[in-house]
């Protein structure tokens, strides 16, 4: 998979890091993980659940809906990993600074011990008017970097920003209405 330049790298985060601060809400990662489906296939050799029809995960205020759901465990407790697939798969997030994280895509991959969702095929992050569209968009919620790429040359990531964002882009964060 090809790489795409810097520059769209750096718009991309610049997007999400211009709507203001993308705190994760820690108490999210200190509640219970729900599943919530129709149908339940537990593999307890391989530690595989698969939960399938109208799937919704709850974390907090983290909401994950799908067609399917596949969670691996590696034997580590809260060391799950969550493959959500769907038409599109959903992630939804409430952030510290009350404002919301809403991206989508064909399948969302949450490694619960390692705070990271992976979108990929047709994703889509977007917090308020901003968005990233891109085939692949890594999140790291600890850290709050996010990488966006795109497949072959005729794709291209996509970054909306809103008009007093660009105005604002270049001035100290102090400076900042």
């Amino acid at each position: 998979m090809p790489l795409i330049s810097m520059k769209n790298v750096n718009l991309a985060l610049a997007a999400l890091l211009l709507c203001g601060a993308v705190n994760a809400k820690e108490s999210d990662f200190t509640q219970k993980v729900y599943v919530d489906a129709v149908k339940q296939v537990a593999e307890m050799q391989d530690n595989r659940i698969t939960f399938s029809e109208d799937v919704i995960i709850t974390q907090g205020s983290i909401k994950i809906k799908a067609d399917k759901v596949v969670v691996i465990r590696s034997g580590e407790k809260g060391a799950e990993v969550m493959t959500a697939y769907g038409n599109p798969a959903t992630f939804f997030q409430v952030l510290d600074n009350g404002k919301p994280v809403n991206a989508h895509g064909n399948s969302i991959r949450y490694e619960l011990k390692n705070r990271q969702v992976t979108i990929t095929g047709n994703g889509q992050l977007k917090q308020e008017d901003s968005q990233v569209n891109g085939d692949l968009i890594r999140y790291d919620i600890v850290t709050q970097k996010m990488i966006a790429e795109s497949k072959g040359p005729a794709q291209r990531v996509k970054t909306v920003f809103l008009p007093d964002q660009i105005e604002n882009f270049d001035k100290p964060a102090d400076q900042k209405k």
